[in-house]
């Protein structure tokens, strides 16, 4: 099977393990091993075009996010040079001697899947809503829902793991190791890019909730400056099949 035509070698290595939503199903050999009864090859190559449709709306809704985030900056009298500055977060001095799990960008990513949790109980709890809103979303919902449920709890893994590898490649240099650090820490952007995306159409929803969806968007964004600072080579990073 590994031979079959048409497969990307390794495509599967630095994905973000969302095979219903992926658009290279048909071309994946962990997505082939994992799937005991395979449709066939067309039914595949249509679900990858309409899950490719998805994510083309996704990103137009991250440039609708990265807007928003200005207009707000712009609102409240920021320059977003200067929001840069002061909410990167930095990296201390001993951060070489410490678990990669207390690494503010993973304290950050953990921090952001709590907040996750908190808004959802908050909007549950508004007088208007009779059923829960991660169970009984609006069909204009449903999708923006989907994706930040699914990357709440990838995030924080994916950035633990890349520090972890930039700690061990300081000590044991190598093209390789360093590699995987890149590639891991792209697909915890991409991870953070999509769910900006998809909280952008959450915000003009509930307007009782602005704040704290304010909140939300602007801590990611934080994050995803941050991330982009302690692995700068990240974002170039080839991933095999979806970036070239």
């Amino acid at each position: 099977m590994a031979d079959e035509p048409g497969l990307i070698p390794g495509i599967y290595i630095y994905c973000d393990r969302w095979c219903e939503r992926c658009a290279f199903t048909s071309r994946c050999l962990q997505f082939r091993i994992e799937t005991e009864e395979m449709e066939s090859s067309n039914a595949l190559l249509n679900f990858d075009a309409l899950n490719l449709k998805f994510w083309q709306e996704m990103g137009d809704a991250l440039v609708r996010a990265m807007r928003l985030i200005r207009e707000i900056a712009a609102r409240e009298g920021l320059n977003p040079d200067d929001l840069l500055k002061e909410t990167v977060f930095s990296e201390p001095p001993e951060s070489l001697q410490r678990d990669a799990r207390e690494h503010p960008c993973a304290n950050a990513a953990l921090l952001y899947a709590g907040m996750v949790n908190e808004w959802f109980a908050a909007v549950d709890e508004l007088p208007d809503m009779e059923e829960s809103l991660l169970t009984h979303p609006p069909p204009i919902l449903d999708e923006p829902i989907q994706v930040i449920r699914h990357y709440q709890y990838f995030i924080y893994p994916k950035i633990v793991r890349a520090i972890e590898g930039r700690l061990r490649n300081k000590e044991t240099s190598g093209t390789e190791m360093e590699d995987d650090v890149c590639g891991t820490a792209k697909v915890a952007l991409i991870a953070i890019d999509r769910t900006l995306a998809a909280w952008s159409v959450l915000y003009p929803e509930y307007p009782s909730k602005e704040d704290s969806t304010l909140a939300i968007l602007l801590h990611l964004d934080r994050l995803r400056r941050s991330v982009e600072v302690v692995f700068p080579a990240a974002r170039a990073f080839i991933r095999p099949g979806f970036d070239g």
